[in-house]
């Protein structure tokens, strides 16, 4: 079996993006004033990554750069820390060619790209628009935050099994409450759920959402201590009230709890693109796990 490849810094990197295979290359990003880092995927028989280049962002901002990428030639990635600040720059020259327009300073918390040339955003106070990389401003703009379910962070994720037409988005608050919208009107949740959590996620950048891309209907969550919880939403209506999760992966809590009973908290975690019930995730130790699940009562998941 191969060796993990290694990456050679000095700096601490938070968010990753992989560029498309033929490319080799893979973009991490943390707070706001740190550059976004370059690094080149070596050659088979050279098990390294190395740095290759960075990318400015925005300096003076307590805030996270968030990132996305999409299949393009040159290798393109939009990144930003606030509405008004979110660049499209091609990563081998780092030209900025393209701002996205958008007014206020709301911190981001999620950037994706749903095709090619549309791009999702969602604010951390719960504000979430819909833009085309080819025209200034956002196409559409609502608010799950709105409503008063939750004055808390919000993050959220789009459907990766649907078109950009016709996507539906799971927004998670840091207090617990999910809401499912229609991607042409965020502001009016179709489903509704409150998760849940031991306590408010902190810090609030933890906060994650995530589709299953290869089961309908299902949602996990993290950033609440050292779990990740499973949903089905396909019996959820637009009801805020409790729901039970079809699954909790407890294995960073269990292994990774301290003598003083502290455990760490779940950073990130993402599914298999085609193993519809394997997961990876990490953990503050920094654990990673990659773990099978199943929704049958006497199943508690297996480490892989």
């Amino acid at each position: 079996m191969m060796a993990p490849r290694e990456m050679k810094s000095s700096s601490c990197s938070y968010h990753r993006n992989c560029m498309p295979k033929k490319i080799h290359l893979i973009v991490t990003s943390g707070p706001t004033g740190c550059p976004l880092r370059v690094w080149q995927i070596g050659p088979e028989d050279r098990d390294v990554i190395v740095p290759l280049s960075t990318l400015p962002t925005d300096a003076g901002n307590e805030t996270w750069t968030r990132t996305a990428t999409t299949p393009s030639a040159p290798p393109q990635i939009l990144h930003g820390s606030q509405a008004n600040s979110i660049h499209l720059t091609e990563i081998q020259s780092t030209k900025r060619i393209y701002t996205l327009g958008l007014s206020g300073s709301d911190a981001l918390s999620t950037l994706g790209f749903l095709d090619p040339y549309t791009v999702f955003v969602c604010c951390r106070n719960g504000r979430q628009c819909m833009a085309d990389v080819r025209m200034p401003g956002a196409a559409c703009e609502g608010s799950v935050g709105k409503h008063g379910l939750s004055s808390a962070a919000w993050c959220a994720a789009v459907n990766p099994s649907k078109g950009a037409a016709c996507s539906t988005v799971a927004s998670l608050s840091a207090e617990g409450h999910v809401c499912l919208t229609d991607a042409r009107n965020l502001s009016a949740p179709l489903k509704c759920a409150k998760c849940r959590v031991p306590k408010p996620a902190a810090p609030e950048h933890f906060l994650n959402v995530c589709w299953a891309p290869a089961l309908s209907d299902c949602i996990s969550l993290s950033g609440f201590g050292g779990t990740v919880q499973i949903f089905d939403t396909k019996q959820w209506d637009c009801a805020m009230k409790e729901r039970e999760a079809l699954f909790i992966h407890r294995g960073h809590s269990v292994m990774g709890a301290s003598e003083a009973g502290s455990e760490p908290i779940v950073t990130a975690h993402s599914w298999h693109p085609w193993k519809e019930r394997t997961v990876l995730s990490a953990a503050s130790d920094g654990s990673l796990h990659v773990w099978n699940w199943s929704d049958l009562p006497e199943h508690d998941g297996t480490q892989l």
